[in-house]
């Protein structure tokens, strides 16, 4: 499975925030989405939509006002990289058959029951690795 830029960008925004929060001594502070687009040369219009969207799922805290930006919310570990692709990209399925029911190809198909088989398997591994990890490896 090929990941799109959506969970990339929001995988090297954590990784900044997750290097942010490691440095010894610091305040855990705020940091605005251009900040992140800039520091990992994203666009910044879907860095800010990214960033948005992993706030209002509580991966992040948005702070406003003059000081305003984003920091960390939930701690890494506990954040699976199925739980980051879904709240992201809305889907890890491998196949459109396994969400889409009205494919063409579905009444003849002869790999369904393999490829549903295979998403899981995918779906499982995906579960069981946290963002931390990832970061970690």
């Amino acid at each position: 499975m090929k990941l799109n830029k959506k969970v990339e960008y929001a995988l090297m925004a954590l990784k900044h925030f997750s290097e942010l929060d490691h440095q010894e001594g610091t305040v855990q502070a705020t940091v605005s989405a251009k900040d992140i687009a800039e520091a990992n040369h994203s666009p910044a219009e879907v860095t800010a939509r990214v960033l948005q969207t992993l706030s209002s799922h509580g991966i992040l805290k948005a702070e406003y006002g003059l000081h305003g930006g984003y920091r960390l919310a939930k701690d890494l570990s506990k954040v699976s990289v199925y739980d980051l692709v879904t709240i992201v990209d809305g889907s890890t399925n491998l196949a459109k058959c396994i969400s889409d029911k009205e494919c063409d190809l579905l009444k003849n198909c002869t790999i369904v029951s393999p490829v549903e088989n295979l998403n899981k398997k995918v779906q499982d591994f995906y579960k069981s690795i946290s963002v931390e990890e990832v970061f970690h490896v």
